[in-house]
């Protein structure tokens, strides 16, 4: 036996001689009984007959038939009956899906299974199910599997994720179990066709039964191929003998492992005018139990499993097919997506996952809101929440370490802003140079126009669609809070790269140069690579250069290496820019000189006259060119360009990055009234 853990603080719970496993019959009539109460399949009922200690004892509890006796547990949707009782470690067993790894998990967009390692040997397995031709309030979950092996791999993944991050073993050595899981008679559905079976599983991970294995050596991918009653039998009285003579330290601890305590979910009562079904029921109270103290599961994984109820939502109102769910939860390979005519390429999932979240459409918002309503007590949908939902999904199109894929999905939640959630654009499957040439022809119309406002539709897709290569490549980062000079978010400079002809084309060669799996390249005006000084190689691009080459408007622009009279130029304008905003904060300074009674003196004591209009003079001859000059530029090159300064600082979730997503809030309801949802 492995070495024991133990709480030397705590005094070990006794332990008592154990029951014996219940004959065939008691376990039939609880069976039968449970089929009649609660319209339960003979599989499941015998699952949860064959797990309980005391067929006899819950025989009693749950009444007549006709009006059962059962624990009613409230969830948005409806009511689940539970009935608590004592169930055998060794029959039932932990989700091999258990919510905490779900944002490790690497899936098959981003990584061909068995292609990469033990980590990606199999696809991550499937979201529960109702079972088929079930109905929807019968309490039965379905899992699909490729095989056996599938199921046991998965079970190992979960298994050691939880030993290591929420590690139960030592308190479950010295006291046992001590509050109840919750269980759920689950058929696992094999691909390879071998006969399904049907086991209790713990719906909200778990990791106690994890560690109750752990301690008792069982493998818990077995226990749903174990039925033999025979060798649990022994098992006990073997046990049970330990104890009449003494049981050893390492004895009591599996005497106090092999019984566990359990809430069993034997039925659901949804709302009368409601819809919800009895998985997405069960996951609502497996949120309302992780959301919140003493161990949430935090943001990654919560966004995670509110992802997955939205794509489930979507496929139940039609929204969308199963082939798309499985697509947006990069459940399929880029080779099966590619046959199902989809694409494969992550930036264009990407952005039909980002066009999905921030749809003005009333079917897809009201499914997000049952959505995330039905695992959460929320009452607003905000930009942020769909940002984050987004990105989950985006996400899995990668195969990064945890802590990268973390950074990358910091960055990644701030790169939709305003004009992505306010405006009305398209997420389509256009090749690179189609897109491009329609988002220079909407800069050129635009100018024309006149228009300062929002450049065109293929601009904001252009830029939704390059937001993935530059952050995965970490060639665009999150400045919030950072205490640089450029404190923009992703979103505010893929938005200013958008509206100048070089963003285009800035924008375009990431995308060209991520599907070749080269770094990407530094493009000038024309869209022509750039090279390095001394002309030994073509440059490539970084946060520093991309802030500082596209900044916001009337900001300088970084200065250029070279003496070329275009170069001398942008420079010149550079210093002009720093000017202009050295002259904006000399004039603020002056008005906040105070006098006695509290007001700007300037405004009491005046400036004198001649000095006032010389001043003028000046501003009106350089407001006339600068007149003269934007003509010029709209004439020549048909787009405005905006501008802003650089830097280099990654920041972490900060005060800023809270008034970011309020401002994202507050402007995109006031650009389109149903972007943020309220529940009433």
């Amino acid at each position: 036996m492995k070495k024991i853990f133990s709480e030397d603080h705590v005094l070990p719970r006794p332990v008592e001689r154990l029951p014996e496993y219940a004959h065939a019959k008691a376990r039939q009539t609880l069976a039968t009984r449970l089929s009649d109460a609660f319209e339960l399949t003979e599989e499941a009922a015998s699952a949860i007959a064959s797990s309980v200690v005391d067929p006899a004892a819950v025989r009693k509890a749950i009444g007549e038939p006709t009006d059962p006796e059962v624990e009613e547990i409230s969830v948005p949707g409806g009511t689940l009956l539970g009935i608590r009782t004592q169930v055998w470690a060794r029959r039932v067993t932990p989700d091999p899906r258990n919510p905490r790894i779900l944002p490790s998990r690497k899936h098959p967009f981003a990584v061909v299974p068995g292609t990469a390692g033990e980590e990606s040997k199999f696809r991550p397995v499937a979201e529960p199910r109702l079972k088929i031709d079930s109905k929807p309030h019968l309490a039965e979950l379905m899992v699909d599997v490729e095989n056996r092996h599938h199921l046991t791999w998965a079970s190992q993944q979960a298994a050691s994720y939880v030993l290591i991050e929420n590690d139960w073993r030592a308190s479950i050595a010295s006291q046992g179990v001590m509050e109840g899981v919750w269980l759920v008679a689950t058929t696992y559905q094999h691909g390879d066709k071998t006969v399904p079976v049907t086991t209790m599983v713990s719906v909200e991970g778990s990791s106690r039964i994890t560690g109750v294995h752990n301690l008792l050596e069982v493998r818990s991918a077995d226990v749903p191929y174990d039925d033999s009653d025979s060798a649990l039998r022994s098992h006990i009285r073997k046990l049970n003998q330990a104890f009449e003579r003494g049981a050893s330290a390492e004895e009591a601890v599996v005497i106090r492992c092999e019984q566990i305590p359990a809430l069993i979910i034997v039925g659901f009562r949804p709302h009368p005018a409601g819809d919800t079904t009895f998985p997405t029921a069960v996951k609502s109270l497996v949120a309302l139990r992780h959301v919140d103290p003493p161990k949430p599961w935090g943001e990654g994984p919560e966004n995670e499993s509110l992802a997955d109820e939205v794509l489930d939502e979507w496929y139940r109102q039609g929204i969308i097919s199963s082939t798309e769910r499985d697509y947006f939860a990069g459940a399929c390979t880029r080779a099966e997506a590619r046959a199902a005519h989809l694409s494969d390429d992550p930036a264009i999932r990407a952005s039909r996952i980002v066009r999905m979240f921030t749809s003005a459409d009333l079917q897809i918002r009201e499914a997000i809101r049952k959505a995330v309503t039905s695992q959460s007590t929320r009452k607003r949908i905000t930009a942020k929440m769909l940002n984050d939902l987004s990105t989950a999904l985006i996400l899995r199109a990668t195969a990064a370490e945890p802590a990268k894929a973390d950074q990358i999905r910091r960055y990644m939640r701030l790169a939709f802003g305003q004009s992505v959630h306010g405006e009305t654009w398209n997420s389509t499957n256009r090749d690179i140079e189609t897109i491009k040439k329609e988002a220079l022809a909407e800069l050129r119309q635009s100018v024309r126009m006149d228009d300062q406002s929002d450049p065109g539709p293929s601009s904001l897709e252009l830029a939704v669609r390059s937001a993935y290569p530059m952050i995965v490549s970490e060639r665009l980062k999150a400045q919030l809070g950072s205490g640089g000079s450029d404190r923009r978010a992703p979103s505010e400079v893929l938005d200013a790269m958008r509206r100048t002809p070089q963003g285009v084309f800035q924008l375009a060669q990431a995308l060209t140069d991520f599907g070749t799996d080269q770094p990407i390249r530094a493009v000038d005006e024309t869209g022509q690579i750039k090279k390095l000084s001394d002309g030994s190689a073509d440059q490539t691009i970084n946060d520093s250069y991309i802030r500082g080459e596209f900044p916001a408007a009337g900001k300088a622009r970084a200065a250029r290496p070279g003496e070329t009279p275009i170069e001398v130029l942008e420079n010149r304008l550079s210093s002009l820019a720093d000017a202009v905003d050295r002259l904006a904060a000399s004039f603020d300074s002056v008005r906040e000189v105070l006098g006695d009674d509290g007001r700007p003196l300037v405004e009491s004591r005046g400036v004198d006259p001649r000095t006032c209009h010389a001043w003028r003079d000046v501003l009106r001859a350089s407001d006339e060119e600068l007149v003269v000059w934007g003509s010029t530029f709209k004439r020549i090159f048909g787009a405005a360009t905006d501008r802003d300064d650089e830097g280099d600082q990654n920041g972490d979730e900060t005060d800023d990055e809270a008034e970011f997503f309020e401002n994202l809030d507050s402007a995109t309801t006031d650009a389109k009234a149903d972007v943020v949802t309220t529940v009433g």
